[in-house]
């Protein structure tokens, strides 16, 4: 993380910044620092997989920020990135068929009629070079952002209110349905990232929960990205019929055993009332 001896920021200048709001500030520069190296990987599918992971990262932090710019930014980083949400669909899709092979669910040839239904996740060369132009001047924009008004609303913001508002919604996350599951893992993945800044930010308090919540957020991940299997299994034509009935069984097994687990891992670090759960932080805001 940047410190305020090597690099200048927004908060330096504002007279109501308060060491956690000057944190936050440097926290976004290093999450858009990441976002860059991202876009330099040449790799295009591990590009948009590490470039959509920071801007999740992105919008976790901005959460703490009360007030319409804030909002305004969450909403555009979350526009730039369902733009490549169809370049990652494939390789979710490959993960998915992994986690339900591993779990001893599907037989060789089912598990390799799924892999050839789905086809590769390599993207095309425009495809992934759009991405790089679009995230670079995302990337660009954000920082001329934090440069100006915006850097010192973050600098000057209550951070405990806003994390103490994101783990409130992340304890009323449930699981009845596949929707609620990906809204429960929006709401998580949030609190893992908003917790891992805790722990950089104030000499690791909080470390432990943000593993917690990392393992949470693997577990509700695995679940979605069946669901994207689900979906592009459905679309493919190719497939036989009792090919098909045993990759449904498979897949709807596999999701019931990871909902199982969620759920269990989410009453256990969720378990606290949300004053109890600041009043751990409380000291450092």
């Amino acid at each position: 993380m940047h410190t305020r001896s090597d690099t200048a920021g927004p908060g330096d200048t504002v007279a109501a910044a308060s060491a956690a709001g000057q944190a936050l500030v440097f926290a976004l520069l290093d999450v858009l620092d990441t976002l860059k190296e991202a876009v330099e990987d040449p790799d295009p599918v591990e590009m948009v997989h590490d470039a959509r992971k920071a801007m999740k990262e992105l919008r976790a932090l901005l959460r703490l920020v009360p007030g319409d710019a804030a909002l305004a930014l969450r909403r555009h980083t979350a526009e730039v990135a369902r733009a490549m949400s169809g370049a990652r669909d494939k390789a979710a899709a490959g993960e998915a068929i992994d986690v339900v092979e591993t779990a001893g669910l599907l037989i060789a040839c089912d598990a390799a009629d799924a892999r050839a239904a789905i086809g590769p996740d390599a993207a095309e060369p425009e495809e992934a070079e759009r991405h790089r132009a679009s995230l670079t001047a995302f990337g660009a924009e954000v920082r001329a952002t934090l440069a100006g008004d915006f850097g010192a609303e973050v600098a000057a913001a209550d951070i405990g209110e806003g994390l103490v508002k994101a783990y409130r919604q992340a304890r009323r996350a449930h699981f009845t349905t596949p929707q609620a599951m990906h809204e429960a893992r929006k709401r998580v993945v949030a609190h893992r990232y908003q917790m891992g800044f805790i722990a950089s930010a104030f000499g690791g308090r909080g470390l432990k929960r943000a593993r917690k919540a990392q393992r949470l957020r693997d577990i509700l991940g695995a679940y979605q990205d069946i669901e994207i299997l689900r979906s592009m299994l459905a679309a493919a034509p190719a497939l036989e019929d009792g090919t098909r009935q045993r990759l449904a069984f498979a897949m709807d097994l596999a999701q019931k055993r990871l909902k199982k687990k969620a759920h269990r891992r989410h009453a256990v670090l969720f378990n606290l009332r949300p004053k109890a759960f600041l009043a751990r932080y409380r000291d450092i805001f």
